[in-house]
Order: C-alpha cells, then structure tokens, then sequence
C-alpha cells in the first residue's frame, strides 16, 4: 500500500538529500556562506496574532547566515538564503531561555510571488520569505525579511564582508497571512566581522527549533523533517575564521 503522498516525498527528498550532501562533503543547498552578528529589533505586527515573536517588543541577539543555495560563481544569478538562530526567554517553558531557527530565500513580494524561489544577484535590495506557512492560533502566516535599498550590494562574500565592516545591513521584517498583504513587525540588523564557516557549517533546523508560537503546517514537517535530518548526517569538519578569502566566494 502507498503511503501519505508528502511521506512519500519527504523519503525521496531524504535519500537525494542524503547523497547530495555525502558527494559535497557537506551540505547539499547552501554549502558556501558567511555568519555574522544579528540583532533583531521587535515591536509587534499592526494586526496581533496570539504569537509573542509577532505581537510583543522584544530585543533579541543571535547569528545569521547569508548563503548561495547551489554555490554557483558570482556573478550568475542564484537563489540566496538568510538563516537565522537566536536564543530567547520564553515564560512559563520548564528551561530558562530557547533557541530558534528561522530560514529564509529569496522569492518573490507577490502573492502568488512568495511562493516560489527567486534566483537573484543582489544581497540587496530584495525579498526573503519563508515560503511555507506557519500555523497559529489564529490562522498560518508567512515570515519574511526586506533587505533594504540603502545597502544595494552584489551577491558575492568579499562585498558582504566588506559592506558589513562600514556599517550593520538592514532588513525589514514583515509577517502575512498566504494571501494577505505584508506587515512589519521589526527590524533585522546584521553586523560584522564576516565569519566563514567552510570548516563546519552552520546547521539550521527550524522543524527542531522553532519559534514558540510559530508552527510548520504538519504536511511540511512530514515533508522537510526527513530531509533535514539526511542533509546533515554528513562528516563534520571543525574550525570557523574569519573571512578573508578573496574572488568573491
């Protein structure tokens, strides 16, 4: 007998996932990126949602991951990412504080936009969604980051660490539901020093972090949880510099 259709799928992506990563010695999608610092400033959506990352003010300290999905040479066009991991407190949680994923590419603004990845060869300015849905008490919503004009920067890493060592990188970030228009409910500051983490990237999991509140629906996690998991099952490698390589990779 067939399976769920997504469990289906989530053990097809697993298995190509899986070999994807083993052939690259790392991770299949975004195998090249740098961290930096990041301070996300909150101050609540206009239209509350029942969920105290969207609806509270808050200010949160953490790291970010800017990334090429396929690792293809600037200047050609590729679908960019922004990962981001911060601790937080959470009342009433039987631990003090938690700590959240959140990954983000680039797509389009649109409605029917925010649903599909975008290729792109800017850093900025430009749109970064969640592209699945997140349920809540009061209906699934899109998360997203606006990388704002006043940065225009071309998609490769010399120019992001050298852009981030003059001045912290702005984005907005805005919430909606799937058909709704985009609302703001923070700020995303991104600062240097620019670390490379060719040695040991970084592992973003928002399936096993996520952000109190916030749900994936339970056909993403069916789908993206296997993946996940084969993705990262990978030789490690240790060691995390600061970036100094030139030729814009």
């Amino acid at each position: 007998m067939l399976g769920h259709p997504a469990t289906v799928l989530s053990a097809g992506l697993a298995a190509a996932f899986g070999a994807a990563a083993w052939v690259r010695r790392g991770r299949p999608l975004h195998p090249d990126g740098l961290v930096l610092n990041a301070a996300l400033s909150l101050h609540g959506a206009p239209q509350p949602r029942g969920v105290a990352f969207l609806d509270e003010p808050a200010e949160l300290r953490g790291v970010a991951r800017l990334s090429r999905s396929l690792g293809l040479p600037a200047p050609l066009p590729d679908v960019l990412g922004l990962a981001l991991r911060w601790p937080q407190p959470v009342a009433g949680a039987t631990v003090a504080r938690i700590t959240s994923d959140l990954l983000l590419a680039t797509t389009g603004h649109t409605v029917a936009g925010r649903r599909l990845l975008r290729p792109a060869t800017r850093w900025a300015p430009g749109m970064y969604g969640s592209l699945f849905a997140f349920a809540t008490g009061s209906g699934t919503v899109l998360l997203g980051a606006v990388a704002r004009r006043s940065w225009s920067l071309p998609a490769n890493f010399d120019a992001l660490a050298r852009a981030v060592e003059q001045r912290p990188l702005l984005f907005d970030l805005v919430v909606a539901s799937p058909s709704g228009p985009w609302e703001r409910f923070g700020v995303l500051r991104l600062e240097g020093p620019a670390q490379q983490d060719l040695a040991e990237p970084m592992r973003f999991n928002p399936i096993r972090r996520p952000i109190p509140g916030l749900n994936p629906a339970a056909w993403h996690r069916r789908l993206r949880e296997p993946a996940y998991v084969a993705a990262q099952r990978t030789p490690h490698r240790t060691g995390v510099q600061l970036h100094t390589r030139a030729g814009g990779r």
